[in-house]
């Protein structure tokens, strides 16, 4: 019976053993397909910037790069400050080891001293000193004892000189390293502040070869009508797709969360944007560039790339069909597929897509249809903002 009852366990078990197996390699099979689809969204997306004027062409690269080298700069960033963090340990470690040489001087010293007035042949004058044999017993000990200690500290001292031989190595090192990281960023600032002039001269040419032909307002309905094409195609895929992995509903958290960077909120949801008749779709948050963007909530990141009028644009699928849309970022540190969390770090503000000022747009949308992000995010609430 007991043998029954664990042949009838074990089957069991290794049932739902096979059927997690199965069910997590078929979420990361659709999860695969999900990239698939959206790389190819991207590539179209691509092609079709491409065919347009040499101006966006341009913009679109150098903005691109101007993320790719910001990127490379945090990461310089957290690279030289860790580098610091390790050189003073080892300073402090230095310091800590000069003291215990010092101090262990310090009693050998003092041994020696005594040994020097006792003269060289302490244990002998103690055997022919003509005490008890008893008191001569103990002192024979402590003798013995006092000599051990004396090697052992003299040992001990061997090695914490040998200690901060490897230390000083270690220092010089990290010196070399640390040295080598100030050089390379050096060269990235130089490199990212070319890229921004350079970028700069674009934006002027393309202002002005929409002045001169009278194409700004063409420029705003076609880009809302390129974002509302990525975002419809963009539904089309992710319905085919596992939802996001939360027990919390994202309509359950209306009016509670918060703002994806700590800035000046401009509530331009509704209005109109002269001088067509469209409206504003989202909200407008001045904040300093580079400055982190983070993620309002859970979720997938189901775009991370430039798009024309938003720039290098990260779009988050909620599940249910919400949506969370981030724009004019200067640089994009989620790609496509990769799961985030409420303040999960995403980006960094910019001025992407052709903007004068840094900022970011937000949007939050459900089933395509724009919501208004203010009665969305808490009026006082922030995340840390750098």
């Amino acid at each position: 019976m007991r043998f029954l009852f664990l042949l009838f366990f074990s089957l069991i078990f290794s049932f739902n053993s096979n059927s997690f197996a199965s069910d997590k390699s078929e979420k990361q099979k659709k999860l695969t397909q999900l990239k698939t689809k959206i790389d190819k969204l991207r590539k179209t997306i691509e092609v079709k910037e491409n065919s347009r004027s040499s101006y966006n062409r341009q913009l679109r690269s150098i903005e691109k790069q101007i993320g790719g080298i910001s990127n490379k700069i945090r990461k310089s960033n957290k690279a030289i400050k860790t580098k610091q963090r390790a050189l003073a340990k080892l300073n402090n470690s230095k310091k800590s080891i000069q003291k215990d040489i010092f101090t262990q001087n310090q009693q050998l010293s003092e041994q020696l001293h005594t040994a020097y007035t006792l003269g060289n042949q302490e244990q002998m004058k103690l055997l022919f000193s003509q005490q008890s044999a008893e008191n001569l017993q103990r002192n024979l000990t402590y003798y013995e004892y006092f000599s051990n200690y004396r090697l052992q500290q003299i040992d001990v001292s061997t090695q914490n000189f040998d200690r901060l031989v490897e230390n000083e190595k270690s220092i010089k090192l990290a010196k070399i390293d640390l040295e080598k990281i100030l050089n390379k960023q050096k060269s990235q600032k130089s490199s990212l502040s070319s890229d921004r002039s350079k970028r700069k001269k674009i934006v002027t040419n393309l202002e002005n070869q929409l002045k001169k032909q009278g194409k700004y307002l063409t420029k705003l309905e076609d880009d809302e009508k390129n974002l509302k094409q990525l975002i419809d195609s963009l539904a089309e895929i992710l319905i085919q797709t596992p939802p996001p992995r939360s027990t919390k509903k994202f309509i359950s958290l209306k009016g509670k969360l918060s703002w994806p960077v700590k800035g000046k909120v401009k509530k331009l949801y509704g209005r109109l944007k002269p001088p067509s008749n469209l409206r504003w779709q989202g909200v407008v948050i001045n904040a300093n560039r580079g400055n982190n963007v983070r993620a309002v909530s859970h979720g997938r990141i189901a775009f991370s790339d430039w798009l024309r009028g938003m720039g290098n644009l990260i779009i988050i699928d909620h599940g249910d069909g919400y949506l969370s849309l981030y724009g004019h970022n200067e640089s994009l540190y989620k790609a496509t597929g990769e799961w985030v969390e409420a303040g999960d770090i995403i980006g960094s503000i910019g001025d992407s897509g052709g903007q004068s000022n840094n900022g970011l747009y937000f949007e939050i949308r459900k089933k395509s249809k724009p919501q208004n992000p203010t009665r969305w995010c808490k009026s006082s609430n922030w995340f840390t903002s750098i």
